[in-house]
């Protein structure tokens, strides 16, 4: 009777993967994972919906977004990510 296989996935594997489907998805280059910061999916979307929370402008999220996770996002993209 065959074994079922249980991978384990630790959560920095995850954010690493995540961070690089971003930058694949905007077409940005990804920096080696030992010297990443948190530029993860969930950490962007946390952060943007924190910023438009405080009521932040769509051009101050984009730059901080362009800042810390080096990835440029539009108005209409900013808006898709924080609904």
């Amino acid at each position: 009777m065959p074994v079922p296989v249980v991978a384990s996935v630790s959560p920095k594997d995850i954010q690493n993967s995540l961070g690089r489907e971003m930058a694949n998805a905007f077409g940005t280059g990804q920096p080696e994972a030992d010297v990443m910061a948190n530029r993860s999916l969930a950490k962007a979307l946390a952060v943007l919906k924190d910023m438009k929370a405080a009521g932040r402008t769509w051009n101050e999220m984009a730059e901080r977004v362009e800042r810390e996770f080096e990835t440029k996002l539009d108005k209409e993209q900013l808006k898709a990510l924080v609904r």
